[in-house]
């Protein structure tokens, strides 16, 4: 047999008439690792990113305001408390959108009974709120605290979550 040279031009055509396309309905994916990422939230201030997306936030005990970008359908946060907050731990939305949501609010310590002491929900309707402060006492932001917040339209982020305080406690939304 002899060799058989094939052009350039031959090779580029084989090549873009490749079925590329790759069908995942079915696939199955074993020993695959995906982790979330994680951004501590250790200074003064964060303007978060809609390329953010998916992101868990963590705040350490610091002050910080943490600042959403503008509401788009589908984008999504989990802030978690790691350090019980010395000062206000601050998540703000862009002036023109809103919080939606509920968070429920515990007392720390152990509760066998739900009393309205120990144990509320705190219920935002948007009309004004586009802040929630959590201060390491009264209005939640002890270790263990958890919110979630999803851009469920324009201008309205949906928000909803664990925070634990301490003492009497009163809303954490303004």
């Amino acid at each position: 047999m002899g060799t058989k040279r094939v052009g350039l031009a031959r090779i580029e055509a084989l090549m873009e008439n490749l079925k590329r396309d790759l069908d995942m309905n079915s696939a199955t994916f074993t020993d695959v690792a995906i982790k979330r990422k994680v951004v501590d939230l250790d200074g003064s201030t964060k303007a978060i990113t809609a390329r953010e997306s998916g992101t868990t936030f963590t705040f350490d005990g610091t002050a910080c305001t943490a600042t959403l970008p503008t509401c788009e359908v589908g984008l999504e946060y989990w802030f978690l408390v790691d350090t019980t907050a010395a000062a206000d731990a601050v998540i703000a939305t862009q002036s023109a959108d809103k919080l939606y949501g509920s968070l429920v609010r515990t007392v720390d310590g152990l509760s066998a009974t739900f009393s309205s002491s120990g144990t509320q929900v705190d219920t935002t309707t948007g009309t004004n709120d586009n802040t929630l402060t959590m201060n390491g006492t009264t209005k939640g932001g002890i270790i263990g605290s958890a919110i979630h917040v999803i851009g469920m339209k324009d201008n309205a982020w949906y928000v909803t979550g664990t925070v634990i305080g301490s003492g009497t406690q009163v809303t954490a939304f303004s």
